[in-house]
């Protein structure tokens, strides 16, 4: 899956690979001054929209053996002893061998514990990207990724980059949590090019609803998330004759089951949701995607950094791009983000079937049944896919009528 970038980035990522490549970043990170002579590069679009409608990745198979930028060194979720503080947090990470990542604990399916043990997309991601040669050309040839920092508010996990300890140290080196804020915010605050899109929000309801799609809502109640600006923004203007419903995720009867409360209890109809995050949410329950994308949304999730941490800013977004690159990062993609329990309707009248075949993607299948690869979109719509990459070796689409 590649993202594509504005110019101004890419020429700066191009530029800091070629010198990764040739060692000559981390040798200059000896100098103290290597910081302030360091280019500033953040995404270009910090906003909670970033669509690109790109999908030229493979179907999924049960194995891949295509060659990758992405390197599969071995990584440990664990701490390191005698940690030594240093102002410049890159050099902090290539020198003690370990990046400390702040995140929100649980935030499934993006990081969670199970008997003590970290787990998620992040964390799983978070080894590709620290296994880069970005990171691994320095002191160490691994670096360990350190999770023990986790905080229960989405807002705090950026906010622990802005905090320091008793002597003035700063206690993480970066931030993931699907986190969507634009630069400064909280002040400090800046944000890589997106690790995750091409997802959107969700419409979720009760197995047996009779909302199926976004015209069935006339008159119903839509909840939201309480204190997300973003997704409250959109409802409102997609939905402006709707009454809508911030609603509280905290635990219930020690469960987290806010959504199926909510719904079964009817005291919302519908619920609109980050899809990502309502995998882990509706699983195990009663509820169902009536609309796995709605129209006109789309997720980027980001990397917090500091913002005079310009040289770490740009290393990640190009380790980040090559790690979207790679058939791994696919692979983590179908793990955590494909549901059971997202509503399909069988093929209809002049609609047909086809059988995905392993290096089947989306805009080749549009291609070869529609006439069109940008006619993908419509296979999407069709088969209620969050993502145009979710397709696997052997899953039956509907097309639609040509």
């Amino acid at each position: 899956m590649k993202k594509i970038l504005g110019s101004a980035i890419f020429l700066v990522i191009l530029v800091a690979g070629w010198l990764i490549y040739q060692g000559g970043l981390v040798q200059r990170l000896a100098s103290p001054s290597s910081s302030s002579s360091s280019t500033q590069t953040s995404s270009s679009d910090n906003s909670n929209s970033s669509g690109n409608g790109n999908n030229n990745s493979n179907s999924g198979s049960s194995s891949n053996n295509s060659s990758s930028n992405a390197s599969t060194n071995v990584v440990q979720s664990v701490a390191v002893d005698g940690f030594v503080p240093n102002k410049n947090t890159l050099k902090s990470i290539v020198t003690n061998g370990v990046v400390r990542i702040s995140v929100e604990n649980p935030s499934r399916p993006f990081y969670s514990e199970d008997g003590g043990k970290p787990q998620g997309f992040n964390v799983d991601f978070a080894k590709l990207l620290f296994a880069q040669k970005e990171f691994t050309s320095g002191d160490h040839s691994t670096i360990k990724v350190d999770t023990g920092h986790g905080v229960d508010t989405y807002p705090a996990v950026p906010a622990q980059l802005t905090q320091t300890d008793k002597d003035g140290n700063a206690t993480v080196d970066i931030a993931m949590d699907g986190l969507t804020f634009s630069d400064d915010t909280p002040n400090g605050v800046v944000y890589t090019v997106p690790y995750i899109d091409d997802f959107g929000y969700a419409l979720i309801v009760r197995k047996g609803s009779s909302i199926h799609s976004t015209a069935d809502l006339a008159g119903k109640k839509i909840g939201i998330l309480q204190g997300d600006p973003d997704v409250k923004a959109f409802v409102t203007k997609a939905f402006p004759s709707n009454q809508v419903v911030e609603l509280s995720d905290a635990s219930i009867n020690g469960e987290r089951s806010w959504m199926a409360h909510f719904l079964n209890n009817g005291q919302v109809d519908a619920i609109v949701y980050d899809y990502p995050f309502g995998v882990a949410e509706i699983e195990g329950t009663d509820l169902t995607f009536a609309v796995s994308k709605l129209e006109g949304s789309n997720l980027a999730y980001k990397i917090g950094v500091r913002k005079s941490d310009n040289d770490l800013l740009v290393y990640l977004n190009s380790a980040i791009a090559k790690v979207r690159q790679s058939p791994e990062y696919l692979d983590l993609l179908r793990k955590y983000f494909i549901s059971n329990q997202i509503a399909t309707t069988a093929a209809q009248g002049n609609e047909k079937t086809y059988i995905v075949k392993s290096g089947d993607t989306l805009n080749l299948i549009a291609s070869s049944q529609l006439g069109s690869s940008a006619r993908y979109v419509e296979i999407q719509r069709r088969n209620n896919l969050p993502n145009p990459n979710l397709i696997l070796v052997g899953q039956r689409l509907v097309i639609p009528r040509g």
